[in-house]
């Protein structure tokens, strides 16, 4: 729980390739320099900056909700209370983010940039506010966001460019971060928490490991059977080690 110390007794849940033009001058040239005399190949300094401006959003936009995420803790209602004390949310952002990279490596790299973001923005405009930053919910998340960045990362890549089964494989595992934390928050703290809350956010992280595959298998009836083990295979697993993770934490 991303909580300050007077709150945990009342909230105690922790908290593509490059384009076709780019890639026939990158393989062409040597470190980006043109075979005629040294000068810097245009169409590889143009995807390099499309990139930087791709990793600057992701720094921005993590920081901006990060902060909000911790201003909105004391003004939500109490059914939508986990919004500002769960991961899901942070968890599908970076995802969203991920999902602008053009190669899986840049995904994973947005994913894991956006949730340290995320987490720098929360605790600075906490610590802004006057209140107490705790430094083991600080080492937490940013060793959660190191851990999980690339698994969400991963995920968004291979659903853009991957096969049926790595896709499917992503997509399980997505919806396994989403299943595990759930089912925390309906045993261990039915009563400190909504129900309800946890209940949706359980129905969508499971539709999501279903559904995504399935739509990807349309197709491809032979696939769809073979895609949606996959799926449930890497939820199973995924939301096992999340639920192990919250219960040691």
């Amino acid at each position: 729980m991303r909580n300050r110390p007077d709150q945990r007794a009342a909230r105690a849940h922790p908290r593509g390739a490059v384009s076709q033009t780019g890639d026939a001058r990158a393989g062409g040239s040597r470190a980006g320099l043109s075979s005629s005399g040294g000068v810097r190949d245009p169409g590889l300094i143009s995807v390099w900056s499309r990139r930087a401006a791709r990793l600057a959003s992701a720094i921005v936009i993590g920081l901006a909700l990060g902060g909000l995420t911790e201003w909105s803790v004391p003004h939500l209602p109490f059914s939508l209370e986990p919004l500002g004390n769960s991961a899901a949310p942070w968890v599908l952002i970076a995802f969203v983010v991920a999902l602008t990279g053009r190669a899986k490596w840049e995904s994973l790299m947005l994913a894991v940039v956006t949730l340290l973001a995320l987490v720098l923005g929360f605790y600075v405009v906490e610590a802004g506010r006057g209140w107490a930053v705790s430094r083991h919910q600080v080492a937490f998340w940013s060793i959660a966001s190191l851990a999980i960045g690339p698994l969400v990362g991963l995920a968004a890549g291979s659903l853009q460019s991957g096969g049926r089964t790595t896709a499917a494989l992503g997509a399980g595992a997505l919806g396994g971060l989403l299943v595990g934390e759930a089912v925390y928050g309906l045993t261990e703290l039915r009563f400190s928490s909504p129900a309800g809350y946890w209940h949706a956010q359980l129905v969508f992280g499971a539709a999501f490991a279903v559904g995504l595959p399935l739509w990807r298998s349309r197709r491809y009836l032979r696939g769809r059977l073979g895609a949606l083990s996959a799926s449930l295979a890497a939820c199973t697993v995924v939301g096992l080690a999340t639920l192990a993770a919250y219960q040691i934490s």
